[in-house]
């Protein structure tokens, strides 16, 4: 996670962002998020009633260029994506059916390890999606996710491989091992380990773009 937040103090930003956000606007607020893209700084996505957008900049006053705009929404929906994708208490629960195949590690030394490692990751994903610095959307952060979520990714595709033979005679494997082996595929499953982050991302960003475009044309002030 980059750089220090003092959350009390984004706090007190945020409200001031609502107040400068229905004053200019004259309608309700129905979400607000901090965002800070690649280049400009922070600025603040507003959602109201109609629907209709509004972007702040730091200073609150609303934007007027449409390149920033869309540089803010991209990000801000983008952090949206990833929020939903990523389940912190999915993540933490692949703990307990990771460990437990340790009593297989004499007999299958590559695959336990490797899912030592996808557990590891798992945990640090879980830790980056609940960290509270998270309040702000970081494009930059969204590359971190996705590093670490490549990592647990890659290292449960390295056990999936291993163990695939298992799977192919299940009939003649030992029960408790069989089960072990179905509890981590389920947990895999549920923590979205079996997928690629930064893939899910890539393909939705065309479909990102194009919302951006659409909150652009529905922005309370005018851009050019």
């Amino acid at each position: 996670m980059s750089g220090d937040l003092d959350i009390a103090r984004m706090e007190g930003d945020m409200m001031a962002a609502r107040e400068a956000a229905v004053g200019v606007a004259g309608v309700p607020m129905l979400g607000l998020r901090a965002v800070r893209p690649g280049t400009g700084g922070r600025a603040w996505l507003v959602a109201l009633e109609g629907p209709a957008f509004l972007v702040l900049d730091d200073a609150l006053d609303s934007v007027t260029s449409l390149t920033r705009f869309r540089d803010v929404a991209q990000a801000g929906l983008a952090a949206e994506l990833v929020d939903d994708a990523v389940d912190a208490q999915a993540l933490r629960a692949f703990r307990a059916p990771a460990a437990a195949m340790d009593a297989w590690a004499a007999d299958l030394p590559a695959a336990v390890e490797a899912l030592g490692r996808a557990a590891d990751a798992a945990d640090a994903l879980a830790e980056w999606r609940d960290d509270p610095r998270r309040i702000v959307a970081s494009l930059v952060d969204l590359d971190e996710a996705t590093a670490i979520q490549e990592r647990a990714h890659a290292a449960y595709a390295t056990f999936a491989g291993v163990t695939e033979p298992l799977v192919e005679r299940q009939d003649s494997l030992d029960a408790a091992l069989l089960t072990a082996l179905v509890d981590v595929e389920r947990a895999a499953d549920a923590a979205g380990l079996g997928a690629s982050l930064g893939k899910l991302l890539a393909e939705a960003m065309p479909g990102i773009v194009e919302a951006a475009d659409e909150m652009a044309r529905a922005h309370v002030t005018p851009l050019r």
